[in-house]
């Protein structure tokens, strides 16, 4: 199996963590390792290698997905927040009637 240096680096993390955490369990691994060196890993448990080319189409589709739900949700609050402005002056543009013959009945009789 060949990994790159960032993956090597995080398997090298995760094997020191392990022996710190719990070291009865790295000494087994160890022994297991010496044990076992040059063995086969059984076909069954192996995960099967994706061309590049899918892996790149796989990021690629998702990355649309993810813009797409993106723009959908940016779309449906501005979609919102117009029709809840619309709907205020709606109702201020209703009441504005009933407001002004309000103050018309509130001031006091002017002299004709």
């Amino acid at each position: 199996m060949s990994l790159n240096y960032r993956q090597r680096c995080q398997i090298h993390r995760i094997e020191a963590g392990l022996r710190r955490a719990d070291p009865h369990l790295g000494a087994m691994l160890g022994i297991f390792g010496k044990l076992y060196p040059n063995q086969d890993m059984p076909s069954w448990e192996q995960v099967p290698q994706v061309p590049a080319s899918q892996s790149r189409l796989r990021r690629a589709g998702a990355w649309i997905v993810a813009v797409l739900a993106a723009a959908v949700a940016a779309i449906s609050v501005l979609i919102g927040k117009a029709v809840t402005m619309t709907a205020s002056v709606r109702r201020a543009r209703a009441q504005a009637p009933a407001a002004r013959r309000e103050r018309a009945r509130s001031r006091p009789d002017r002299p004709a």
